[in-house]
C-alpha cells in the first residue's frame, strides 16, 4: 500500500465537545472558518484498496496493492499532469502494473443535463472531460507496456456511488448539508444538488454513472478491438441494490432509520466539514461494500466464501477487514449479497415485489436478512 506525505500532519478530530458553538451549524461555522480545527487524517491510507488487499489475503490470492489519490484530482487532470496532480502521471502510466483500477469525481461522469420531474436541471458533469481521462490515461498506460514489452494491463473503470446531498434535502438539525459544494454555499445552484425532487434520485443516479463509465468502456473496446477489453466495477450500482434489499437506507439525512439497515454515506457532519457534506462521501460500510464489488469483478472470487469476514465464530473474523471497520458478520453477508447479485446482473437489483423505477435486474428469491 502507498502512503502519504499527509502523515506528518498532525491529528485533528473535531467533536461536539471541542469545537466552539451553541448549535451544530454553529460549530460547522467555526469549523469553516477555521481550517486548522478541522479533520486531519494522518495515515497511512488503506481504504478501499485495503480492504482489497486484506480480501484477497483470505482468498488465498497474491496481488501487490498500490494506491494513488489526491483531493479533487480528476482523470483529466491526472493525464494533463499539472496543479495538484503534478508529477504523477508518470507512476501511473507505468509497466510495473499488470491491473489499474481508475475512477473519475464522483460527479465528472455525469451528463451535464438531467431530466427531473420533466425539467431538464444543470449538474456539475464534465462528461467529455472523463470521456477523455479515460481514454487518454489508458493509452498513456499501454504505450509504457508497449514500450516494455510487455502484455498491456488489465483496466477496470470503478463506478463512483450516487450521492445522497445531489438527491435530498435535510430538515434535521443533527444531519445538515453542510459545506462548500452545496446549493446553499453556491446561491441555490441546483447544479449541486440536480437529482432533488426526483422520484428516485439516487437510482436515477446511479443510472446516470453506469451509463456513463459502462459507455465509456464500450466506446474505448469498440475503438480498440485488438487489446484487452476494459470493463466496469458496478460499484454504484450495488449501493442501489443494496438500498433496494432494504440492507442500507435510501435517505440518510431523515431522524430515524428502519432497523438493521446500515448508512453507505458518512454521517458525522463534525469530521466531514467543511467542502463536502455529509451524504457525500462513504462510511465504512461504501467502503467495504465497493470493496466487496471491485474484489468480486476483477477476481471472480464469490465474496460470500470469504468465511473470515462473513462468520464471527470463524476464529479469523477477528483479524478480518469487517471487524476493524466496525462490520458485523451479518451486515459483511449481506454486503457481499449486493456486490455480487449486483456484479452477476451487471446493473443494481429491482426492490422486491415493487414496479422498477430505473433500469434493474429481479432476484428469484428475495435474500434472507438474518
Amino acid at each position: 500500500m502507498c502512503t502519504s506525505a499527509v502523515e506528518g500532519v498532525a491529528a485533528v478530530t473535531p467533536t461536539a465537545a471541542n469545537t466552539p458553538g451553541a448549535t451544530l451549524l454553529d460549530q460547522l461555522a467555526y469549523l469553516q472558518a477555521n481550517p486548522s480545527a478541522q479533520l486531519t487524517e494522518p495515515g497511512p491510507f488503506g481504504g478501499v484498496a485495503g480492504v482489497f488487499l486484506q480480501f484477497t489475503k483470505e482468498a488465498g490470492l497474491h496481488y501487490n496493492v498500490s494506491l494513488m489519490t489526491v483531493s479533487s484530482a480528476t482523470l483529466t487532470g491526472w493525464l494533463n499532469n499539472k496543479g495538484s496532480e503534478l508529477g504523477d502521471l508518470p507512476l501511473i502510466a507505468s509497466a510495473k502494473w499488470d491491473h489499474v483500477v481508475m475512477q473519475d469525481q464522483s460527479f465528472r461522469a455525469l451528463p451535464t443535463t438531467v431530466t427531473v420531474n420533466g425539467l431538464s436541471v444543470p449538474t456539475r458533469g464534465v462528461p467529455t472531460g472523463f470521456q477523455s481521462g479515460v481514454t487518454g490515461l489508458i493509452n498513456a498506460i499501454h504505450a509504457a507496456d508497449a514500450a516494455a514489452h510487455k502484455a498491456n494491463a488489465a483496466i477496470t473503470l470503478y463506478q463512483t456511488k450516487p450521492l445522497a446531498s445531489y438527491g435530498f434535502t435535510s430538515s434535521n438539525p443533527d444531519a445538515p448539508i453542510f459545506g462548500s459544494s452545496t446549493a446553499a454555499q453556491n446561491g441555490g445552484n441546483p447544479a449541486f444538488a440536480p437529482y432533488v425532487g426526483a422520484t428516485d434520485p439516487i437510482a436515477q443516479m446511479a443510472s446516470d454513472l453506469h451509463n456513463a463509465y459502462t459507455g465509456e468502456a464500450s466506446a474505448y473496446n469498440a475503438a480498440n478491438s485488438a487489446g484487452p477489453p476494459v470493463d466496469v466495477a458496478l460499484a454504484g450500482d450495488a449501493w442501489v441494490s443494496a438500498i433496494n434489499l432494504g440492507f442500507a437506507v435510501q435517505n440518510p439525512y431523515l431522524p430515524r432509520h428502519p432497523q438493521k439497515q446500515v448508512d453507505l454515506w458518512d454521517s458525522n457532519p463534525l469530521t466531514a466539514c467543511c467542502t463536502t457534506p455529509i451524504g457525500y462521501h462513504p462510511s465504512s460500510y461504501g467502503v467495504y461494500l465497493d470493496a466487496l464489488t471491485i474484489f468480486y469483478k476483477i477476481t471472480g472470487v464469490d465474496p460470500h466464501t470469504l468465511r473470515a469476514e462473513m462468520d464471527e465464530h470463524n476464529p479469523l473474523f477477528q483479524s478480518s477487514a469487517a471487524n476493524a471497520l466496525g462490520i458485523s458478520a451479518r451486515d459483511a453477508r449481506l454486503l457481499a449479497i449486493a456486490a455480487r447479485e449486483t456484479v452477476d446482473a451487471g446493473m443494481p437489483i429491482c426492490r422486491p415485489y415493487a414496479a422498477p423505477t430505473w433500469p434493474c435486474a429481479m432476484l428469484q428469491q428475495p435474500p434472507q436478512t438474518d
